[in-house]
């Protein structure tokens, strides 16, 4: 596999953690800007709850994999200047974009899965009173038993990402990995479409 340098002109091309943490800060607050849209105009009830707990996951879901399709950022990533490429710094396609995010989707729909179970089987007069007391033991122990497995796992599959990403010297997080790409700085795409093959890595 043929990766750029580490530099270009002595300015790095891999993105940095803070880069990167702060690109999914800035997604974050425009993905709850519309999660808290969508929950001021809804009606309270046990349908309105499951698609605000629903479609801002898979919104957020399409909005990684479109952007990074099309643009090879998402608007956070635009924001610091960071973009997804291939490891020669090439634009990606469909298929990376969507093999980047194919985890943290499986994860989703089992989320979904999970929570479908759990509101079909509640008492909208019991959940309600659960609601207004502020208590979630009653539609935790709705919950399917496997729940508690999927939250663990989606906490290793996150710390996982960010000890990885904090420990390899192209800034990589497992979903680069699974998807052959890197994300690097904005500034050094145009230059690396212009490198030499003498000037690339070339990793087995």
């Amino acid at each position: 596999m043929v990766f750029l340098p580490l530099e270009i002109e002595n300015k790095k091309v891999y993105a940095g953690f803070f880069k990167r943490i702060g690109s999914g800060v800035i997604d974050m607050l425009l993905l709850l800007s519309i999660v808290l849209i969508i929950s001021f105009n809804l009606e309270k009830s046990i349908f309105s709850t499951i698609i605000v707990m629903i479609v801002p996951e898979l919104l957020a879901s399409a909005y990684f994999i479109y952007f990074h399709y099309k643009f090879g950022a998402t608007l956070g990533k635009m924001a610091v200047g960071i973009k997804v490429t291939f490891p020669n710094g090439k634009k990606i396609g469909f298929k990376q974009a969507l093999i980047r995010s194919s985890v943290d989707l499986a994860l989703f729909m089992a989320f979904v899965l999970a929570v479908i179970i759990a509101f079909i089987n509640a008492d909208p007069e019991i959940y309600y009173s659960a609601v207004w007391q502020q208590d979630p033991r009653y539609m935790l122990a709705l919950f399917p038993v496997w729940y508690g497995a999927l939250n663990l796992v989606s906490q290793i599959w996150l710390w996982s990402e960010f000890v990885v990403l904090l420990f390899n010297k192209r800034k990589r997080a497992i979903h680069d990995y699974i998807a052959g790409t890197v994300v690097i700085n904005k500034h050094v795409v145009a230059q690396s479409t212009q490198l030499d093959d003498t000037k690339t890595e070339l990793v087995s």
